[in-house]
Order: structure tokens, then sequence, then C-alpha cells
């Protein structure tokens, strides 16, 4: 996942230091566990996958609940939670549908969205009002996002709404958690929106069910432990920074797809994914260091 559950927790401007290598390894957390789902995914059906991976992020939450509180537990938005976990099973869906059939970089240029997406949502359902040089800063992403899709080329496909649609959903989870992280804590959102999607999928478990092997059972629980241990250390970035010092290192992720899709996968990215990526990043960025409208 692109962007965290947590991005809109109020900080000191303390441990900054901290805080960025905390993001940057939250973001290589999100990059190691779309890793897992695309190798879990080749040979799974993708049901079965999104239903383990969310149990997996469950059940480690509850194994640490001395140490996480029982606070996690209690919501004043249930309905918008267990929406958060319908809107966690598509982005999740749709990120893994994409790294099947799109390179990492490019995946991610495109998802990189999702912030620009996010502040046109919360435009229309949460009556924030972007200045004038945030609406640029949209529309220059948003050229980012059309390099990186390269219409017009071979490459240009269906496919390429994988990604798309991972952003228009990851945007929607991220303004509903805006939304009820006005009154719920960060962890607890984490927890809601996995048993929610655990819930959801288990639904479908008559439809997709199949045996995993120990070893698949084990790349599950690693799945599990990246997503937790991603969320934890945003949690923990957030509490000891501004989010205009955090938030873009989640641009990182580009880094780490690069790495990840070149020696795990043996992708090349193209010239194209990484010239968008870096304009939708820059974008990004500037958006978060601008200051709202009064």
């Amino acid at each position: 996942m692109s962007v965290p559950a947590s991005a809109a927790v109020p900080a000191p401007a303390t441990g900054v230091g901290t805080a960025v290598l905390m993001m940057a390894g939250a973001t290589l957390c999100f990059t190691s566990l779309d890793a897992v789902l695309k190798t879990l995914a080749g040979h799974h059906s993708l049901g079965m996958v999104l239903f383990l991976r969310n149990l997996a992020q469950v059940l480690i939450m509850l194994a640490l609940t001395p140490v996480l509180g029982t606070g996690m537990f209690r919501t004043q938005h249930p309905y918008r939670q267990v929406l958060r976990g319908a809107c966690l099973i598509a982005t999740t869906g749709f990120i893994t549908l994409s790294l099947l059939a799109l390179p990492m970089v490019q995946t991610y240029a495109i998802t990189f969205s999702t912030p620009l997406i996010a502040t046109l949502i919360a435009l229309v359902f949460l009556g924030e009002k972007p200045r004038l040089i945030q609406w640029g800063l949209i529309v220059f992403g948003f050229a980012g996002v059309m390099i990186a899709l390269r219409p017009g080329t071979p490459e240009f496909g269906p496919a390429l709404l994988y990604p798309t649609a991972m952003a228009c959903f990851n945007a929607t989870f991220y303004v509903l958690t805006r939304f009820v992280g006005r009154n719920d804590s960060p962890l607890t959102s984490v927890f809601w929106s996995a048993a929610s999607a655990t819930a959801i999928t288990a639904l479908g478990l008559p439809f997709y069910y199949e045996p995993f092997g120990l070893a698949d059972l084990g790349l599950v629980a690693v799945a599990g432990a990246f997503g937790t241990g991603a969320h934890v250390l945003i949690t923990g970035a957030f509490k000891r920074a501004p989010t205009a010092v955090v938030a873009p290192m989640l641009y990182t992720q580009i880094v780490w797809a690069l790495l990840l899709g070149w020696f795990v996968f043996g992708e090349t990215p193209s010239v194209a994914a990484l010239v968008g990526g870096a304009v939708v990043a820059a974008s990004g960025i500037a958006l978060v260091r601008v200051k709202p409208a009064a």
C-alpha cells in the first residue's frame, strides 16, 4: 500500500531524524509486503491471499495487545471503519493485480497519485478548499501520471487500470481515515480495517478456499508482519515529527520498488516510469508543504 492509515496524526516537531528513518522503514515494509503478495498471487487465488493477509495482521495485533493496548478495539465509527476495510480489500487486490501485470516502479509511479485524488475527494466530501497553488500541483502531478501511463504506446493497455483503480480506492481509504481519525486512534483504524477486511473476505471462502503449504503460510505470516510493522513505524514517525517532514518520505517507496523489482523479479524500469514517478512525487511533496486555505 502506498498511503498509510495514520498519515493525518498531528505530532510535535521532535525526533525528526528518527521519524524520517521510521518512515523510510515503513515504505520498505509496504513494498516488501506487496512483493510477497505478488509472489503468493502468482499461484494462489487472489481472494484467498487477501483473506490470509488480513487475518495474519489481525492475529499479530491481537498477540501484541499487551504492548499496543486494548484501546485499539474501541471505535466511534464502526460503519465507516467497515467501509475502510472494504476499501483496503480493493486497494490490496488492485495493487496485487497490477504487480502481476506491470513492473513495480511503473505501478508505484501511478499509485503515487493517491494524495492528489484524496485532495479532490476531500474537496467534495469534507468541504476542504484547495488553494490555487494546490490546484496547480494537482494538475502537475496528474501530468506525471500520464507520463507513467504512456498513452499512445504499445504498452498502454487495460492492465494500467489496475494501479489507477488502486489509487482511487486508496484515496477514498485515506479520506475516510482522516474522518475517523478525529475520534479514533491510528492503531484503532489499523486494527479495524484489517479485521473488517478479514470478515468481508471470509464471506467468499466457499468460492475460493484452497489449502496453503507450510512455505506459503510462512510467507503469509511474513506479509502480516510487514503490514503490521509498517503501520507501527508510521504511527511512531508521525508522533515524532510534523507531517510536512515525514509524509514526503512516502516517496522513498519508488527506490525500494526499483531495488526489489530489479533484484527479486528481474524487472528493468522504463525511463517514462521513472520520470513520471519523479513528477508525481515532487507534486505530492509540494502539496504536503503548502499550507491549506484558512
